[in-house]
């Protein structure tokens, strides 16, 4: 089994994953699946089963299983997929390799399936109620791959309201400090609104309304109707779906901030 995944060394620190029996033939096999993923998910989740059985050191392809388990309504073993693909691949790490040391970077191709797969696993962690295990797995990403490619700032954000811990979302914000990303924009103003740094907060509204007004409206509304698109694989910056999404990631941390919409809805532009 172990001749099966190499983790291997690239220079000090840097590492990369190399799996010597993931061929075109393989490739070929996994993008079938994935054309069938929308089309005919359980007819995907047959593809991709037989991937894993035969390859189960192939990440993307417990990736895409997982998620076509959930489009096709198994969503427990679709997270028991992904906690098993995960503890699987670490297996794979050497003893010396240390996640806050060590790098995992977005921009090694062969590197993306284990990243996306870590994430996603992170991702359920969460919407599961398990935030501290979901924050040790973005942090972990965070180290891995500093520049995050993946957008998982986002998350952790998310974890640290849950766990009402709003100084270290404003150390993340200071962290990616030129990011536009709505999570970390309108984190920032909640973070210090929460704080009571009500001068910085409504600096920090402003720039997130300005940056995205349809988001400050979702926030907003008493209903809210999720778009056609909200499903769609890429997110359009602005977007009703962008608002709808944020406000299904985040919203309730706005709703449970007490004077917080109130305070969202005084820094809006006057019609």
């Amino acid at each position: 089994m172990g001749a099966i995944v190499i983790l291997q060394q690239m220079e000090e620190h840097e590492w990369g994953f190399r799996l010597p029996r993931i061929g075109e033939e393989v490739h070929d096999r996994l993008e079938q699946g994935i054309d069938w993923l929308y089309e005919n998910a359980e007819r995907a989740v047959v593809i991709f089963r037989k991937l894993v059985r035969d390859y189960p050191e192939h990440c993307d392809a417990y990736h895409h299983l997982a998620m076509a388990l959930d489009r096709a309504g198994q969503e427990e073993e679709a997270f028991e997929i992904r906690e098993r693909a995960v503890k699987l691949a670490l297996q794979f790490f050497p003893a010396h390799f240390s996640m806050k040391r060590d790098r995992l970077q977005w921009g090694l191709v062969e590197n993306r399936p284990f990243l996306r797969l870590y994430q996603a696993y992170g991702w359920h962690l969460r919407k599961r109620g398990n935030l501290e295990a979901a924050l040790a797995v973005c942090e972990n990403l965070l180290s891995l791959n500093p520049n995050d490619n993946q957008g998982v700032r986002a998350m952790v954000t998310g974890c640290y309201f849950g766990l009402k811990q709003p100084a270290r979302v404003l150390a993340v914000c200071r962290r990616y400090r030129q990011d536009a990303m709505e999570h970390v924009v309108y984190g920032r103003a909640l973070a210090l609104f929460q704080l009571g740094k009500a001068k910085e907060a409504g600096k920090a509204v402003s720039m997130a309304v300005k940056f995205y007004p349809l988001i400050a409206a979702e926030l907003l509304k008493e209903r809210h109707r999720k778009p056609k698109e909200a499903d769609a694989q890429y997110v359009t910056l602005g977007s009703p779906q962008q608002a709808y999404l944020y406000w299904a990631d985040d919203g309730r941390f706005w709703m449970e901030t007490p004077g917080a919409t109130d305070f969202l809805r005084s820094h809006l532009p006057a019609k």
